[in-house]
């Protein structure tokens, strides 16, 4: 603080170049970020016809190429203000080190756990996935661990810089991604006409096939990644995606609709949590406007009415197509028994077969894991359990809640709920799939968050001043 004669100096490296201009480390800081958040909004356009050939892998591609933007952006700016990032970051990345260390502690340990690793050269049913080499899977493990907690950078340098995040520019990045949605649920949608063929099937009893709609990507589960965070978007940032009530909500028609159709039950589920929060929400607020008489009649009329008309324009055109996939979401489940090998279509077999496993290795293994997964475990948390072991178990859980906290002290009120829907999200739909082994799930499940830290109000320091977030920059 200075005084009234004496005015506080601020930092040298905030102090603008002899030009005016804004030190060339938080211009390519700032470029940096810029190019990694460009890089959230498009993947999706980018990721239309992934897994359906040979060749470069873009996807994984340029996800790489965001991770070190993102990184980059951290650095560069911490190492040209001489600024330490804020201490929960630093917490966190000690946590993402640790299970490195585990990694490699794993990559050295392959020979001597040979006649271990061999066990899982069975492979009973296709869902146990293909041949793994250790060798090549535990650095490939490590890297994608890499680059789906890059985003945690993009979060510590918003604690330090917020005006570089502010809503316009996230609702922007938010919008491009909601377009993706819109072009992967047109794709879709598609093909339930039989227009454009499927990618992935539906396998019934009595070895009969049925399509699942995934749009542009070869899986259904990685459409259902989409449409469910575009659903959270819309909400939170609401009004500030700059289109009207109607159209937000026949958008979240469209992707509720195209998430039922891609037959995938936890997307479904997942929309639906989403969905109903933040409804429950609104509900409770349109009661309290009531009371009030500010209700607007008109809009409530014009959004219900736009729903019930797209939903009978679906149902007269694809009718037939939409009962059979709601028929199979529900019936085609498998055994509900989780000791047999048809519990959920063959994770029961996955998850059976690996606790066996677990129950003959050394305490070496259950403590730091194998370090990749052999099977595809169907499953986040027993994924975890299998690449890193408890204590991997325990740094990833420890990781996620110093986010969670992080996020939730600078968050609004308002928005804390939108923030347990994120996590809730997670935590559902990693009961079946691997959340935090999919990049760009993470990637978008940060951004969330991200939006969130961006529509709270400005923090102020103990004097009462703004925070260095805050601070207004020339670049």
């Amino acid at each position: 603080m200075g005084s009234l004669t004496a005015p506080a100096r601020r930092p040298w490296s905030r102090q603008p170049g002899q030009d005016g201009s804004a030190p060339a480390h938080l211009r390519l800081a700032r470029n940096l970020t810029t190019a990694a958040l460009v890089l959230v909004a498009v993947k999706p356009l980018l990721d239309i016809g992934e897994g359906r050939g040979g060749g470069l892998d873009l996807g994984a591609l340029l996800t790489a190429l965001g991770a070190v933007l993102m990184v980059a952006a951290l650095g560069v700016f911490a190492l040209g203000s001489r600024r330490l990032p804020p201490r929960p970051l630093l917490l966190m990345a000690a946590g993402i080190g640790l299970l490195l260390v585990l990694s490699a502690v794993s990559y050295l340990a392959v020979n001597a756990r040979a006649d271990l690793l061999a066990a899982f050269d069975v492979r009973r049913y296709s869902i146990y996935g293909p041949p793994q080499e250790p060798t090549a899977a535990i650095p490939a493990e490590a890297v994608r661990l890499l680059v789906g907690f890059a985003p945690l950078a993009l979060i510590g340098l918003m604690l330090l810089r917020r005006d570089w995040f502010p809503v316009r520019r996230l609702a922007l990045v938010a919008g491009v991604v909601v377009i993706g949605a819109i072009v992967h649920s047109v794709l879709a949608w598609l093909q339930v006409a039989e227009v454009i063929p499927y990618s992935f099937h539906f396998e019934l009893a009595g070895w009969q096939k049925i399509g699942r709609a995934s749009g542009g990507y070869f899986h259904p589960m990685s459409l259902g990644r989409l449409l469910m965070f575009s659903v959270f978007l819309i909400y939170v940032l609401g009004e500030r995606m700059g289109v009207p009530a109607a159209v937000r909500y026949g958008l979240i028609g469209l992707f509720v609709a195209t998430g039922v159709v891609s037959l995938h039950r936890f997307t479904i589920l997942c929309l639906v949590l989403i969905v109903a929060a933040f409804e429950l929400q609104r509900v409770r607020a349109l009661v309290t406007a009531r009371r009030r008489g500010d209700v607007n009649r008109r809009g409530v009329l014009l959004v219900g009415g736009g729903l019930a008309a797209v939903a009978a324009l679906a149902g007269v055109l694809w009718g037939d197509a939409i009962w059979r996939r709601a028929e199979v979401v529900v019936t085609e489940v498998g055994s509900l028994d989780v000791r047999s090998d048809t519990f959920m279509h063959g994770r029961g077999a996955i998850w059976n077969d690996v606790v066996e496993i677990l129950g003959r290795a050394p305490v070496d293994v259950w403590l730091f894991g194998f370090g990749y997964e052999p099977w595809d475990m169907h499953n986040d948390l027993l994924r975890l359990m299998v690449v890193w072991g408890l204590v991997g178990v325990i740094v990833t859980v420890a990781v996620l809640v110093t986010v969670y906290r992080v996020v939730r002290a600078r968050s609004d009120r308002s928005h804390r709920v939108a923030l347990m829907v994120l996590f809730g999200a997670l935590v559902i739909f990693g009961l079946t799939q691997k959340p935090l082994a999919y990049p760009y799930f993470l990637w978008l499940f940060f951004f969330g968050q991200m939006v969130i830290l961006a529509l709270a109000p400005v923090e102020q320091d103990d004097a009462g001043e703004a925070s260095p977030m805050t601070e207004p920059t020339a670049a």
